[in-house]
């Protein structure tokens, strides 16, 4: 059967997902999310199982962005070495964020495994794989400061790690038992799925092109209708500058690109695995297929857009980190490519963007959403009641000068600011 092109074209779309009609009347609700990916869902579920009354829109399929073109990694640590972390953001701010990655996963696991929602989770634990002396001394380096801040990682054989054949590419090993790894559409739809029985009111393909302030509350431009809120949440990561264009200093765009073989009969790694610095990973699902992308190290100015697609130059580095891992040819079934939001510091921002108007914000989380977001989302439930939210304090937008100088504050989004 030929894909539809209207959906994404990433191996977690091969197979039929729920559909979420758009909005074709006007919606009234206390809190409206801008946004369907993992941020957008999780928050929207956490609000429907509170009681709120909760709208949810997005331009396209829901997880039809970054979060259902992702490897379906969850991963407490981010891949750089934990020592550069405490030195770029302090002590506190690292391990916060080594906190918010095991709540998510904690949050993740509960939610799949007590709705239920089938979606492939497993506990496998996860690798860290080097290529040089200098990465491997970096990241030994760090094995003290995550011991002492209570996430462990621990140093393997390198046969332990990689195929035997492929052992000679890389330099160390370390593993990190707590990790996983899941189907992160079929999670996020059956998510949806459970907000919507809760009462959220979840609309697909309904694009929001703009908002304004008015009398009290939000009146969003959505689609062909007209949303209302009190407040607004905006979870639209990489594209969040497109209503908010002040914040294309702060969030950018950048290319992940991933490849996914015909299942395999043989098994070429049980557990997630990044390697050089985090530029490269993989995993092997279930079926067998081995998921493999990054490499946007190899032509970075090209990767820094915000269109989905692939490029000749970095599907030939994939397929040559692909040749390294499995010896014997392989046929392609899916090649694709996702857009993710930066940060500028590396961190997400997560909290009120301008609270005198009701509008927060939980966008920019530098290729570690599916990691961090489910936790951030749970934290940012309780900063929506006014109430203290200490999980995402270091998260918090108003860090950056930029927005501490915001003296007007925001009442028009989008459109409504031309």
């Amino acid at each position: 059967m030929d894909h539809d092109p209207t959906l994404p074209d990433s191996l977690w779309w091969a197979a039929p997902q729920t559909e979420f009609a758009p909005l074709d009347t006007e919606l009234d609700v206390d809190v409206l999310i801008v946004g369907g990916g993992i941020t957008g869902i999780t928050l929207a579920y956490t609000l429907a199982d509170q009681g709120a009354s909760v709208g949810l829109l997005d331009s396209g399929p829901l997880a039809g962005e970054a979060s259902g073109r992702n490897a379906g990694f969850l991963l407490a640590a981010p891949a750089e070495p934990y020592s550069e972390r405490i030195a770029l953001w302090g002590r506190e701010g690292a391990r916060a964020v080594l906190q918010i990655g095991r709540r998510t996963h904690q949050r993740i696991r509960d939610l799949a495994q007590g709705l239920p929602i089938d979606c492939e989770y497993e506990q496998t634990g996860s690798l860290r794989l080097t290529r040089t002396r200098e990465e491997s001394e970096d990241l030994r380096g760090s094995l003290p400061e995550l011991r002492h801040d209570g996430f462990p990682m621990r140093e393997i054989e390198l046969a332990d790690a990689v195929p035997a054949h492929a052992v000679g590419r890389f330099d160390a090993a370390f593993e990190v038992p707590e990790d996983g790894q899941l189907h992160p559409v079929k999670f996020l739809h059956g998510l949806a799925v459970q907000a919507a029985k809760k009462g959220a009111r979840i609309h697909g393909r309904t694009k929001v092109n703009g908002a304004q302030w008015q009398s009290g509350l939000w009146n969003v431009q959505a689609g062909e209708q007209t949303a209302r809120a009190r407040t607004l949440v905006l979870a639209t990561n990489a594209f969040t500058p497109r209503l908010v264009p002040s914040l294309g200093a702060l969030i950018v765009p950048r290319r992940g690109q991933v490849i996914a073989t015909e299942p395999l009969d043989f098994t070429v790694t049980t557990r997630p695995t990044y390697a050089h610095w985090g530029y490269q990973y993989w995993r092997q699902t279930p079926e067998g297929r081995v998921l493999i992308g990054g490499w946007r190290d190899v032509d970075f100015d090209a990767e820094g857009v915000d269109v989905n697609g692939t490029s000749d130059k970095v599907q030939a580095a994939i397929e040559g980190g692909l040749r390294e891992l499995v010896q014997k040819e392989v046929r392609i079934d899916h090649r694709w490519g996702g857009i993710m939001g930066f940060a500028r510091d590396g961190r997400p921002l997560v909290g009120w963007l301008d609270p005198s108007h009701h509008l927060a914000i939980c966008a920019g989380f530098t290729g570690h959403g599916m990691g961090m977001a489910a936790a951030c989302t749970q934290d940012m439930a309780e900063l929506l009641s006014w109430k203290r939210a200490m999980g995402i304090s270091s998260f918090d937008p108003h860090r950056f000068p930029e927005l501490k100088q915001l003296r007007e504050g925001i009442v028009e989004l989008g459109a409504a600011r031309a």
